[in-house]
């Protein structure tokens, strides 16, 4: 079999980047050892001034690089996920194989659930959390080598991230409660789907909580700031992005798992509803087609109400107005 080009390539990138992220890395060692060794910042003189800006281009030069190549990368990989993503949502999941007539019956109540577990996008907020920690680590780095301490923006940066993570709440046990009711196992199921991926997710938005207030507040040294409590928090820093980075990856699996439950609760294309009880059930954005048999005293009416879904031959979307004239399925 010949060698993949696209791989190859792949494996010259990655090569590069080690290089550049293992050249930026030792750059920056060499400019820490060099203050530590001198007993923290010292007045710098015209010769030391020029050389700690020598190394300051050129520690800044290599982590630009380096940045510009992990976010191209990102963006690839962005875009491999989100194909992925949409090929994995064209399935409802595991809920799919609970009889149809059951997911309808508690539409409203599994739906309830999806938008409690998802209340908002948390892969914007932890993504807005890493765009501030990311300029928070630009005035670190750039603090470790230059007399003049923007303390002020480095304080607020730092309040602001702990406000940010601090507003990322997710649902906890007492917010899901529901009275008994029959049908139970099927919404107990629901939220067990939903639950198994918000534990992991809250683990590391704590993990990185704890790491903020405990080890870069504190390295920080806020109420009393002075340029050797910059040693070393660059690594911190970093420490903490990786957190915040694998939540965001756990946040976006959360999302996935949220639209698997509201495409079981919506999606009844092909399904058997005749002998559903569809009294006081919300039909709004439930997706059928030709093959889906409804109650008759109910048929009639939801082909009003119904309109072709975008993209999707022969599928039809219940919508929130009925329409003056009968839609057929198979148009």
């Amino acid at each position: 079999m010949s060698a993949d080009p696209i791989h190859d390539h792949d494996g010259r990138a990655d090569f590069l980047a080690a290089l550049l992220a293992s050249a930026h890395r030792q750059v920056g060692t060499a400019v820490i050892d060099r203050i530590a060794a001198q007993g923290g910042v010292p007045e710098l003189r015209d010769p030391d001034l020029a050389l700690a800006r020598m190394l300051w281009s050129a520690h800044r030069a290599t982590g630009a690089e380096v940045a510009e190549r992990l976010n191209r990368d990102k963006a690839v990989v962005d875009g491999r996920r989100s194909r992925r993503s949409s090929q994995r949502m064209t399935d409802p999941g595991p809920l799919a194989g609970r009889l149809a007539w059951v997911r309808l019956k508690h539409r409203r109540e599994a739906l309830r659930l999806a938008h409690t577990y998802w209340p908002t996008d948390f892969t914007a907020l932890i993504r807005d959390a890493l765009t501030t920690l990311g300029e928070l680590a630009e005035l670190v780095e750039a603090d470790e080598l230059y007399a003049e301490d923007p303390w002020e923006e480095i304080i607020r940066i730092t309040l602001l991230l702990e406000r940010q993570l601090s507003g990322i709440t997710l649902p906890t046990p007492r917010e899901l409660a529901r009275s008994d009711q029959l049908g139970t196992d099927y919404l107990t199921e629901v939220e067990q789907f939903l639950d198994s991926h918000v534990g992991p997710l809250q683990q590391d938005l704590d993990n990185a909580q704890r790491f903020l207030e405990g080890e870069l507040v504190s390295r920080l040294d806020i109420s009393e700031p002075d340029a050797e409590s910059l040693l070393g928090a660059d690594m911190v820093v970093q420490d903490l992005a990786e957190d915040l980075e694998q939540a965001q990856g756990k946040a976006q699996t959360l999302r996935l798992v949220v639209a698997a439950v509201e495409r079981a609760s919506s999606d009844f294309v092909g399904e058997d509803l005749s002998r559903a009880n569809l009294d006081d059930i919300p039909l709004k954005g439930v997706r059928w087609d030709a093959g889906t048999t409804w109650p008759d005293e109910w048929e009639a009416w939801i082909r009003q109400a119904s309109r072709p879904a975008g993209g999707e031959e022969g599928v039809l979307i219940v919508a929130s107005e009925p329409h003056s004239s009968v839609v057929s399925a198979d148009a």
